[in-house]
């Protein structure tokens, strides 16, 4: 009995190990979504791990696009949103990740849009 529990802990452990992003957030985030939608564990699984290699191809490109831009070995939001603007395949982040502007930049946008 104890030798089934410990594989069971075991198999947990191995689990935790192949996800960055918790699985149980990943449960949040879905029923937060739809709290009727039912999907199994290994759909969660899956989903899981489509986010982290979004996660990690995006930040590559932005990684490369910074080492063009700035040569410190480091990320900023500025190469997050140059990367959304400049890739066609980012489009979808462009509310999310919009460039930074000044307000003042912003209030002659809105002043000239409205005359």
């Amino acid at each position: 009995m104890q030798k089934r529990e410990e594989e069971e802990e075991d198999d947990g452990e191995e689990e935790s190990k192949l996800n960055v992003i918790p699985m149980s957030r990943v449960h949040r985030i879905v029923k937060s979504e739809s709290p009727e939608l039912r999907i199994n564990q290994e759909a969660y699984f899956l989903i899981n791990k489509a986010t982290e290699k979004f996660i990690e191809q995006f930040c590559e490109d932005a990684f490369t696009s910074a080492a063009a831009q700035d040569p410190k070995r480091f990320l900023k939001y500025s190469h997050l949103s140059s990367v959304v603007n400049k890739e066609r395949r980012y489009d979808f982040l462009s509310d999310f990740v919009p460039e930074k502007i000044k307000a003042k930049d912003a209030l002659k946008e809105i002043t000239s849009e409205e005359t």
